[in-house]
Protein backbone atom coordinates (compact mmCIF):
# COMPACT_ATOMS: atom_id res chain seq x y z
CA UNK A 1 0.00 0.00 0.00
CA UNK A 2 2.89 2.41 0.75
CA UNK A 3 6.06 1.48 -0.11
CA UNK A 4 8.01 3.68 2.28
CA UNK A 5 7.26 1.67 4.71
CA UNK A 6 8.95 -1.38 4.38
CA UNK A 7 6.97 -3.13 7.02
CA UNK A 8 8.10 -6.30 8.66
CA UNK A 9 7.44 -9.85 7.17
CA UNK A 10 7.67 -13.06 8.71
CA UNK A 11 11.08 -13.95 7.91
CA UNK A 12 11.90 -10.95 9.56
CA UNK A 13 11.33 -12.79 12.88
CA UNK A 14 13.67 -15.94 12.55
CA UNK A 15 15.80 -14.55 15.30
CA UNK A 16 16.49 -15.59 18.81
CA UNK A 17 18.93 -13.96 21.69
CA UNK A 18 22.73 -14.77 21.39
CA UNK A 19 24.50 -14.36 24.19
CA UNK A 20 28.45 -13.37 23.97
CA UNK A 21 29.07 -14.04 27.53
CA UNK A 22 26.11 -16.17 29.32
CA UNK A 23 23.58 -14.31 31.00
CA UNK A 24 25.43 -10.91 30.74
CA UNK A 25 26.21 -9.71 27.20
CA UNK A 26 23.53 -10.17 24.89
CA UNK A 27 24.59 -9.79 21.06
CA UNK A 28 22.55 -7.14 18.65
CA UNK A 29 22.05 -5.00 21.92
CA UNK A 30 23.09 -2.31 23.39
CA UNK A 31 24.62 -2.83 27.25
CA UNK A 32 25.23 -0.21 29.86
CA UNK A 33 27.95 -0.55 32.24
CA UNK A 34 28.15 2.63 34.32
CA UNK A 35 30.55 3.18 37.58
CA UNK A 36 32.19 5.98 39.10
CA UNK A 37 35.57 6.75 37.73
CA UNK A 38 38.61 4.54 38.60
CA UNK A 39 36.18 1.39 39.41
CA UNK A 40 38.04 -0.54 36.57
CA UNK A 41 35.72 -0.07 33.90
CA UNK A 42 37.96 0.01 31.55
CA UNK A 43 39.72 -2.78 32.75
CA UNK A 44 36.20 -4.92 32.09
CA UNK A 45 35.55 -3.88 28.53
CA UNK A 46 39.03 -4.88 27.61
CA UNK A 47 38.93 -8.13 28.82
CA UNK A 48 35.37 -8.41 27.20
CA UNK A 49 36.52 -7.22 24.41
CA UNK A 50 39.65 -9.84 23.99
CA UNK A 51 37.16 -12.22 24.76
CA UNK A 52 35.11 -11.31 21.60
CA UNK A 53 37.64 -11.74 19.38
CA UNK A 54 39.17 -15.06 21.16
CA UNK A 55 35.76 -16.43 20.27
CA UNK A 56 35.83 -15.34 16.90
CA UNK A 57 34.17 -11.52 16.97
CA UNK A 58 35.47 -8.75 15.09
CA UNK A 59 36.30 -5.89 18.43
CA UNK A 60 36.07 -2.41 17.95
CA UNK A 61 37.30 -0.39 20.88
CA UNK A 62 36.84 3.29 20.79
CA UNK A 63 38.64 5.00 23.50
CA UNK A 64 38.52 8.76 23.71
CA UNK A 65 38.74 8.39 27.53
CA UNK A 66 42.20 6.58 28.59
CA UNK A 67 45.04 8.80 28.38
CA UNK A 68 48.04 6.99 25.98
CA UNK A 69 50.39 6.88 29.01
CA UNK A 70 48.03 4.64 31.10
CA UNK A 71 47.47 2.13 28.41
CA UNK A 72 51.44 2.14 27.98
CA UNK A 73 51.70 1.36 32.05
CA UNK A 74 48.63 -1.59 31.87
CA UNK A 75 50.54 -2.81 28.66
CA UNK A 76 47.52 -3.07 26.48
CA UNK A 77 50.01 -2.85 23.36
CA UNK A 78 51.20 -6.44 24.28
CA UNK A 79 48.05 -7.62 26.27
CA UNK A 80 45.47 -6.73 23.94
CA UNK A 81 46.47 -5.50 20.70
CA UNK A 82 49.20 -7.39 19.22
CA UNK A 83 47.81 -10.63 20.51
CA UNK A 84 44.41 -10.19 19.31
CA UNK A 85 44.49 -9.21 15.31
CA UNK A 86 40.74 -8.83 15.01
CA UNK A 87 40.82 -6.14 17.33
CA UNK A 88 40.70 -2.48 16.21
CA UNK A 89 41.82 -0.12 18.86
CA UNK A 90 40.76 3.75 18.29
CA UNK A 91 41.96 6.34 20.28
CA UNK A 92 41.79 9.49 20.49
CA UNK A 93 45.31 10.61 20.07
CA UNK A 94 46.03 9.01 16.74
CA UNK A 95 42.36 8.86 14.76
CA UNK A 96 41.39 12.23 12.86
CA UNK A 97 37.58 12.19 13.72
CA UNK A 98 36.12 13.39 17.12
CA UNK A 99 34.05 11.12 19.14
CA UNK A 100 30.54 12.10 17.74
CA UNK A 101 32.17 12.28 13.98
CA UNK A 102 33.60 8.79 14.88
CA UNK A 103 29.96 7.35 15.63
CA UNK A 104 28.35 9.23 12.71
CA UNK A 105 31.01 7.49 10.40
CA UNK A 106 29.89 4.09 11.93
CA UNK A 107 26.50 5.02 11.98
CA UNK A 108 26.83 5.96 7.38
CA UNK A 109 28.08 2.31 7.29
CA UNK A 110 25.65 1.06 9.40
CA UNK A 111 22.96 -0.72 6.43
CA UNK A 112 21.88 -4.33 6.43
CA UNK A 113 24.34 -6.48 8.56
CA UNK A 114 27.25 -5.20 7.98
CA UNK A 115 28.23 -5.11 11.90
CA UNK A 116 27.25 -8.45 12.36
CA UNK A 117 29.42 -10.61 14.51
CA UNK A 118 31.07 -6.76 15.76
CA UNK A 119 31.09 -5.83 19.34
CA UNK A 120 31.89 -1.93 19.56
CA UNK A 121 33.32 -0.71 23.22
CA UNK A 122 32.80 2.77 23.27
CA UNK A 123 34.72 4.26 26.68
CA UNK A 124 33.32 6.40 27.66
CA UNK A 125 29.66 7.83 26.72
CA UNK A 126 30.48 11.24 28.00
CA UNK A 127 33.24 12.07 25.18
CA UNK A 128 30.79 11.16 22.79
CA UNK A 129 27.74 13.71 23.62
CA UNK A 130 26.59 16.22 26.37
CA UNK A 131 25.24 13.59 28.21
CA UNK A 132 22.98 15.73 30.18
CA UNK A 133 21.10 17.22 27.51
CA UNK A 134 18.02 15.20 26.41
CA UNK A 135 18.54 16.64 22.58
CA UNK A 136 21.79 15.17 22.56
CA UNK A 137 21.07 12.30 24.22
CA UNK A 138 18.26 11.09 22.22
CA UNK A 139 20.32 11.74 18.97
CA UNK A 140 23.54 9.79 21.05
CA UNK A 141 20.98 7.01 21.28
CA UNK A 142 19.59 7.25 17.71
CA UNK A 143 22.89 6.43 16.14
CA UNK A 144 23.88 3.81 18.59
CA UNK A 145 20.29 2.07 17.56
CA UNK A 146 21.09 2.34 14.38
CA UNK A 147 24.44 0.43 14.11
CA UNK A 148 22.93 -1.80 16.45
CA UNK A 149 20.85 -2.98 14.04
CA UNK A 150 23.02 -3.48 11.16
CA UNK A 151 24.00 -6.35 13.56
CA UNK A 152 26.25 -4.82 15.98
CA UNK A 153 26.86 -6.11 19.74
CA UNK A 154 28.06 -2.98 21.93
CA UNK A 155 29.06 -2.12 25.22
CA UNK A 156 28.53 1.38 26.73
CA UNK A 157 30.68 2.26 28.98
CA UNK A 158 29.84 5.79 31.42
CA UNK A 159 29.90 7.21 34.44
CA UNK A 160 27.79 7.15 37.65
CA UNK A 161 26.06 10.23 39.20
CA UNK A 162 27.89 11.51 42.41
CA UNK A 163 26.40 9.46 44.80
CA UNK A 164 27.61 6.06 42.68
CA UNK A 165 23.56 5.16 43.00
CA UNK A 166 22.46 5.83 39.08
CA UNK A 167 24.16 6.58 35.91
CA UNK A 168 25.27 10.45 35.11
CA UNK A 169 22.77 12.42 33.27
CA UNK A 170 19.24 12.10 30.94
CA UNK A 171 16.74 9.97 31.07
CA UNK A 172 16.60 9.62 27.43
CA UNK A 173 19.87 7.66 27.35
CA UNK A 174 18.15 4.70 29.83
CA UNK A 175 15.09 4.69 27.62
CA UNK A 176 18.07 4.31 24.35
CA UNK A 177 19.97 1.54 25.47
CA UNK A 178 18.86 -2.25 25.95
CA UNK A 179 20.49 -3.11 29.13
CA UNK A 180 22.07 -1.63 31.80
CA UNK A 181 24.12 -2.67 34.82
CA UNK A 182 26.00 -0.84 37.87
CA UNK A 183 29.46 -2.07 38.28
CA UNK A 184 30.77 -2.20 41.35
CA UNK A 185 34.63 -3.66 42.36
CA UNK A 186 35.04 -5.55 44.94
CA UNK A 187 38.19 -6.60 47.23
CA UNK A 188 40.35 -8.26 44.82
CA UNK A 189 43.81 -10.15 45.54
CA UNK A 190 47.30 -9.13 44.03
CA UNK A 191 46.85 -9.51 40.27
CA UNK A 192 43.40 -9.26 39.76
CA UNK A 193 40.30 -7.04 39.46
CA UNK A 194 37.09 -8.43 40.79
CA UNK A 195 33.93 -7.09 39.88
CA UNK A 196 29.95 -7.43 40.59
CA UNK A 197 27.72 -5.96 38.03
CA UNK A 198 24.30 -5.70 39.32
CA UNK A 199 21.29 -5.32 36.14
CA UNK A 200 19.44 -1.71 36.89
CA UNK A 201 17.53 -2.57 33.16
CA UNK A 202 17.03 -5.62 31.10
CA UNK A 203 15.58 -6.58 27.51
CA UNK A 204 16.77 -9.55 27.24
CA UNK A 205 17.52 -12.27 30.06
CA UNK A 206 20.27 -10.78 31.85
CA UNK A 207 21.42 -11.57 35.64
CA UNK A 208 23.81 -10.32 38.44
CA UNK A 209 26.76 -11.55 37.89
CA UNK A 210 30.54 -11.13 38.98
CA UNK A 211 33.95 -11.54 37.33
CA UNK A 212 37.52 -11.72 37.78
CA UNK A 213 40.08 -9.95 35.02
CA UNK A 214 43.32 -11.00 35.55
CA UNK A 215 45.91 -8.24 34.91
CA UNK A 216 48.98 -9.72 33.52
CA UNK A 217 46.69 -11.48 30.54
CA UNK A 218 43.12 -9.67 30.67
CA UNK A 219 41.76 -13.06 30.37
CA UNK A 220 38.17 -12.82 31.68
CA UNK A 221 36.69 -15.49 34.29
CA UNK A 222 33.56 -15.54 36.03
CA UNK A 223 33.54 -15.93 39.75
CA UNK A 224 30.75 -16.75 42.66
CA UNK A 225 28.55 -13.94 42.76
CA UNK A 226 27.79 -15.19 46.55
CA UNK A 227 31.28 -15.05 47.49
CA UNK A 228 32.17 -12.23 45.51
CA UNK A 229 29.63 -10.27 47.66
CA UNK A 230 31.26 -11.27 50.98
CA UNK A 231 33.16 -8.27 52.76
CA UNK A 232 36.52 -9.31 54.97
CA UNK A 233 34.84 -10.17 58.13
CA UNK A 234 32.05 -12.79 56.27
CA UNK A 235 34.90 -14.73 53.97
CA UNK A 236 36.56 -15.21 57.86
CA UNK A 237 33.64 -16.26 59.40
CA UNK A 238 33.28 -18.52 56.90
CA UNK A 239 36.47 -20.24 56.49
CA UNK A 240 36.65 -20.38 60.09
CA UNK A 241 33.41 -22.18 60.01
CA UNK A 242 34.48 -24.57 57.60
CA UNK A 243 38.30 -25.29 58.49
CA UNK A 244 35.96 -26.80 62.40
CA UNK A 245 33.89 -28.40 60.39
CA UNK A 246 36.51 -29.67 57.68
CA UNK A 247 37.42 -32.26 60.77
CA UNK A 248 35.34 -34.44 59.81
CA UNK A 249 33.42 -33.22 62.90
CA UNK A 250 29.83 -32.29 63.64
CA UNK A 251 29.59 -30.06 66.08
CA UNK A 252 26.11 -28.74 67.91
CA UNK A 253 25.87 -24.54 67.90
CA UNK A 254 27.24 -23.73 70.86
CA UNK A 255 30.64 -25.91 70.38
CA UNK A 256 30.88 -24.75 66.94
CA UNK A 257 31.04 -21.12 67.62
CA UNK A 258 33.43 -22.03 70.40
CA UNK A 259 35.73 -23.55 68.32
CA UNK A 260 35.77 -20.47 66.10
CA UNK A 261 36.07 -18.40 69.28
CA UNK A 262 32.80 -16.39 69.58
CA UNK A 263 30.62 -16.90 72.91
CA UNK A 264 27.46 -18.92 72.20
CA UNK A 265 25.85 -15.50 73.24
CA UNK A 266 27.26 -13.75 70.01
CA UNK A 267 24.12 -12.07 68.24
CA UNK A 268 26.45 -12.02 65.20
CA UNK A 269 28.09 -14.86 64.46
CA UNK A 270 24.88 -16.75 65.72
CA UNK A 271 22.95 -14.72 62.85
CA UNK A 272 25.96 -15.83 60.60
CA UNK A 273 25.53 -19.52 60.86
CA UNK A 274 21.59 -19.05 60.06
CA UNK A 275 22.56 -17.08 56.82
CA UNK A 276 25.31 -19.18 55.34
CA UNK A 277 23.01 -22.14 56.56
CA UNK A 278 22.66 -24.73 53.08
CA UNK A 279 25.09 -22.74 51.07
CA UNK A 280 28.29 -23.75 52.78
CA UNK A 281 26.99 -25.80 55.78
CA UNK A 282 23.78 -28.02 56.61
CA UNK A 283 21.79 -28.02 60.23
CA UNK A 284 19.90 -30.86 61.41
CA UNK A 285 17.79 -30.70 64.81
CA UNK A 286 17.27 -33.77 66.78
CA UNK A 287 15.60 -33.36 70.17
CA UNK A 288 16.20 -29.82 70.15
CA UNK A 289 20.13 -29.14 69.52
CA UNK A 290 21.19 -28.13 66.36
CA UNK A 291 24.05 -30.09 64.82
CA UNK A 292 26.00 -28.36 61.85
CA UNK A 293 27.75 -30.12 59.11
CA UNK A 294 30.28 -29.48 55.97
CA UNK A 295 28.40 -29.28 52.51
CA UNK A 296 30.77 -31.27 50.39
Amino acid sequence: MYPFLNPLKLEDFNQKTEFLIDGFIPKHLITMIYADGGMGKSWLAMAIAKFAEINGMNAIYLDYDNPMNVLKERGIETKLIQVCPNLHYSHRSKTELQPLAMLQAIEDNASGNNYNNTLFVIDSLRDFGDVNNDGASMRLGEKLKNIREAGATIIVLHHSNKDGRNYQGSNNIRNSIDNMYLLTKTESPTGEIHFILTVKKERANIIDIAFKVKIDDLSLLTIDLQDARLNTEEKSFINEVKAALGKGLNLNKTDLLNTCGYEKTDKTARDRLDQYQDIYWACSKVKGIYTYSLIQ
